[in-house]
C-alpha cells in the first residue's frame, strides 16, 4: 500500500529555535551595549561637569579681575578729576598772580616816577648842612676801634671818676689831688677821657639811646633838665646839655666798680651793651674787706668781687687808660672781656684824633 506522503511545514523546531536563539543574541548584545553605553555616559557627564567648573572658576576670576579694573578705573577716573581741579586752581592762581604782578609794576613805574621828581626837587633846594649833635674829628677815621661794639640799643657807659684819672702816673695824680676841681678837670688824661666818651657819643646808632653813670668811691649818675633816663644821641639840645654836664663831673677819691657793677642789675631797662671806660683795678670794694694800704692783690680781688656782682648778662667792653705802674690790670680786664663776651682796648694817647 503506497504510502502518504507527509505535507512540510513552514514553521519547524529548528527555525523557532534559530529565531530564538538570534532574539536572545541580540538582547545579550543590547544589555552589554545599554551598560557599556550608561559608563561612557557617565563619564562623559563627568568630564563636562569637570569643564563647567573650571569654566565657572574662570568665569569668577573675570569677574574679580573686571571689578578690580572697574576699581581702577574709578580710582584713576578721580585722580584724573583732582589733578584737573589742581590744574585749574593753579592756572587761576597764576592768571591773579600775572595780574597783581602787573599792577605792582604799574605801581613801581608810578613810585619810580615820583622818585624821579623828588631827587629833582630835592636837587633844585637850597644846600644847607645840617650840623650833627656831636661834630666827629677826624671823621675818615670813625672805625677807629675795630671789633668794640657800641651798637646796641641800650648803651651804658660806667666812667671812673677816681683821682687816678687825671694823669698818666702815679705821682702826677698825686700832684693833681691836691690841686683845684678847676685845674683836675682840666687834668690831661681827664681831657682825653672826655673827648673819647664825646666820640663814643657821637657813633653809637640813631635809634640807640644811652645812660652814663660816673662812679669813684659812690655814684654819679648824669642827669639833664629833661628828665630824661636814658639819652637820644640824635637830639642835639640834650647833647649838648649831657655834654655840659660831663664837663662839671670831677675825678677824685678811689674807684668802688663793685658798686658800680651793682647798679646795672637795679635799672629798670636792662642795657644790652656796656661800656667801662677806668684806669686799672679798683681800690675799694662792698664785699671783700680791707684795711690800710691796699696792695695788687686786693685790688684782684676787688675786681671778682665786682665781676661777681654783675648779675644782668651782657658783654662788658673796658676802654682802659692805666695809671702807670701798673703791669697787670690790662690782663685782668681781658679776662673780664674775655668771660662776657666783650672787648678791651686800651688807646693810644692820641685818641681820639683832634
Amino acid at each position: 500500500m503506497r504510502r502518504k506522503r507527509k505535507s512540510t511545514e513552514v514553521f519547524s523546531l529548528s527555525f523557532l529555535d534559530c529565531i530564538c536563539c538570534g532574539f536572545g543574541a541580540v538582547l545579550l548584545l543590547f544589555v552589554l551595549t545599554a551598560k557599556r553605553k550608561a559608563e561612557v555616559h557617565d563619564d562623559l557627564q563627568a568630564q563636562i561637569l569637570e569643564v563647567i567648573g573650571e569654566m565657572d572658576n574662570d568665569v569668577a576670576m573675570k569677574d574679580k579681575e573686571l571689578e578690580d579694573l572697574k576699581l581702577t578705573l574709578a580710582v584713576e577716573t578721580q585722580r584724573r578729576k583732582d589733578v584737573g581741579a589742581r590744574l585749574e586752581k593753579e592756572k587761576r592762581l597764576q592768571t591773579e598772580l600775572d595780574e597783581r604782578l602787573k599792577l605792582l609794576l604799574q605801581q613801581l613805574a608810578a613810585l619810580e616816577g615820583e622818585l624821579g621828581r623828588l631827587i629833582d626837587d630835592k636837587e633844585n633846594l637850597p644846600t644847607q648842612e645840617e650840623e650833627a649833635p656831636i661834630p666827629i674829628p677826624n671823621p675818615e677815621r670813625r672805625q677807629y676801634l675795630t671789633g668794640f661794639d657800641i651798637l646796641g640799643d641800650h648803651v651804658l657807659f660806667l666812667v671812673e671818676a677816681s683821682a687816678g684819672m687825671t694823669a698818666d702816673t702815679v705821682e702826677e695824680a698825686l700832684d693833681y689831688a691836691s690841686k683845684s676841681e678847676r685845674e683836675r678837670r682840666d687834668g690831661p688824661k681827664w681831657k682825653r677821657i672826655k673827648l673819647g666818651l664825646r666820640w663814643l657819643i657821637a657813633n653809637l646808632k640813631p635809634t640807640a639811646r644811652y645812660k652814663i653813670i660816673f662812679y669813684n668811691a659812690d655814684l654819679i649818675p648824669l642827669e639833664t633838665s629833661f628828665g630824661q633816663e636814658w639819652f637820644d644821641p640824635t637830639d642835639a639840645a640834650l647833647t649838648t646839655e649831657v655834654l655840659d654836664a660831663i664837663d662839671d663831673i670831677t675825678p677824685e677819691g678811689g674807684a668802688n666798680l663793685e658798686k658800680a657793677f651793682r647798679i646795672v642789675n637795679e635799672l629798670p631797662i636792662e642795657p644790652d651793651r656796656l661800656v667801662l671806660i677806668c684806669d686799672g683795678l679798683p681800690t675799694l670794694s662792698e664785699t671783700y674787706p680791707s684795711a690800710g694800704n691796699v696792695v695788687y692783690d686786693d685790688r684782684v680781688a676787688m675786681l671778682r668781687a665786682a665781676q661777681n656782682a654783675l648779675a644782668v648778662k651782657l658783654p662788658v667792653n673796658t676802654i682802659l687808660y692805666p695809671l702807670m705802674p701798673d703791669p697787670g690790670s690790662a690782663l685782668h680786664f681781658w679776662r673780664l672781656a674775655n668771660s662776657t663776651s666783650g672787648s678791651m682796648i686800651s688807646p693810644a694817647e692820641n685818641w681820639p684824633d683832634t
